[in-house]
């Protein structure tokens, strides 16, 4: 088990670099977006990207699910789990051809075609990333992301900078940079040595199938849970407005790198660890360091959030500002579904995770529609932290039933009320919340100290031992 800490600690590690760079990268992104693109030119390319972002599972049933599952297993054969998966996303692909010609025969969407290349090349990268990061290429896989952000960055600045060609520029840059990782991991790793079309095995295509599929529907009701409120902005409010929430949610990225992060590796470690007598014990000291590490990262994030909206957004953006401090505390929440959700895929029971999905992503639409009439774009922000709340709730709960995780419940109390006193201070605006709310997030820190100090010296102990 000490090797699977340390095992667990290198894969964070890798993946940490590899996603501070790509998301440092987004950040200085977004400067030149909003300075190069007016609010509605940047809503409807976001608006497309993110429906690229619902669609592509559906392109390829998820199949990429079930790919990294099986390839992490002693037991499979790569060589069947990657030509069977994907055997059925090239299978899918006219499919989605035609759904595409029909899409755009009846809408008439300008976009459509961008939008139909994006979904495609979006499936087969992420096939043959989760394939790479099931065999343990995670220095791979890391890398590949970095080096298509420098795409991204690159393509951005030509087509948008110097070409002018604005939202064709931004989807065509996406398109490039999703291309060019596609190509990086297939040669990384060699995919041509583990696909063949005599190893597409019928019955593992049902197995595969049978565990992606859930996924689906839950990967749709999440686009609803983290996407939705965009649309319902845009509709209740006006283009520009949902520009301002557009901009406003890309900040909380500092959050959700850390949950990435956390998720690639945990992914690993849990599947690899679910079939040991301890784990109860193991994945409980998992959640508690996680969890800290989860609530002082959010916290410190708050915190400055007033001094990195001057940095992060162009006066016309500026007034986004004040929507961040929410957006933050409701991705520090959806931090903790995310742990219990890779449970599930660790015991390979998937039917609960879209359950939990389905009845929070049904709590955020209602709730956004209602108070979006109320409160305007505040109503989809305080539906959306509603949403992440009830599952992860549900899921804690839902995910004893094979697991059992102490989760030290007195701490959660005291971080998440903290993390709310500096929403409100920055909310509200009122004057110097920038220097409480970092005292807040020093005291924080603090209490994590002394309250886990018996787990830091056990950590201690266990890396500075050989092997």
């Amino acid at each position: 088990m000490k090797r699977a800490y340390k095992r667990l600690v290198s894969d964070t590690m890798v993946f940490a670099v590899g996603n501070m760079l790509t998301k440092l990268m987004q950040f200085l992104l977004l400067p030149m977006y909003t300075a190069l693109l007016s609010t509605e030119q940047y809503g409807i390319g976001e608006l497309v990207n993110n429906m690229s972002e619902l669609l592509y599972p559906l392109c390829c049933l998820g199949i990429y699910e079930g790919v990294f599952r099986y390839s992490i297993d002693r037991d499979s054969d790569p060589r069947k789990v990657l030509s069977t998966g994907v055997s059925v996303a090239f299978a899918l692909a006219p499919v989605v051809a035609v759904v595409g010609i029909a899409g755009y025969a009846f809408t008439g969407f300008d976009y459509t075609w961008y939008l139909v290349a994006l979904c495609l090349v979006t499936s087969f990268k992420t096939v043959c990333m989760q394939f790479a990061k099931g065999l343990g290429k995670t220095k791979l896989y890391a890398a590949s992301g970095v080096i298509s952000t420098l795409v991204l960055c690159g393509a951005g600045y030509l087509l948008l900078g110097v070409l002018r060609a604005g939202i064709i520029g931004y989807l065509l840059a996406l398109i490039l940079c999703q291309a060019t990782q596609l190509l990086l991991v297939t040669i990384g790793a060699r995919m041509w040595r583990y696909f063949s079309l005599g190893s597409i095995d019928g019955d593992l295509m049902r197995r595969l199938l049978r565990y992606s599929i859930p996924m689906v529907p839950n990967a749709l009701a999440w686009w609803f849970v983290n996407l939705s409120g965009r649309y319902i902005v845009l509709l209740s409010s006006g283009i520009a407005v949902a520009g301002l929430y557009t901009a406003a949610s890309k900040l909380p990225a500092v959050m959700n790198m850390l949950v990435s992060v956390f998720q690639q590796a945990w992914q690993i470690f849990s599947a690899r660890e679910y079939s040991a007598a301890d784990r109860s014990r193991s994945f409980s000291i998992v959640f508690r360091v996680y969890s800290a590490l989860l609530l002082c990262a959010g916290s410190l994030a708050i915190a400055i959030i007033e001094p990195l909206s001057r940095v992060m957004l162009s006066s016309g953006f500026y007034e986004a500002r004040l929507f961040v401090p929410l957006l933050m505390f409701g991705a520090v929440v959806n931090g903790y579904s995310t742990y219990f959700g890779v449970l599930y895929n660790a015991a390979k029971q998937n039917r609960m995770i879209f359950v939990t999905t389905v009845v929070g992503a049904l709590s955020n639409v209602v709730l956004s529609v209602l108070l979006a009439t109320e409160i305007g774009v505040w109503g989809p922000i305080v539906g959306s932290v509603v949403a992440y709340s009830i599952i992860s709730i549900s899921r804690a709960f839902d995910t004893r039933k094979f697991v059992r995780i102490e989760m030290d419940l007195p701490y959660q109390v005291v971080g998440l009320s903290m993390l709310l006193a500096e929403v409100a201070l920055l909310s509200i605006g009122i004057v110097h919340a920038t220097v409480i709310s970092l005292g807040l997030s020093v005291a924080l820190v603090a209490f994590t100290i002394v309250r886990y100090r018996g787990l830091l010296g056990g950590a201690t102990a266990i890396f500075k031992r050989k092997g």
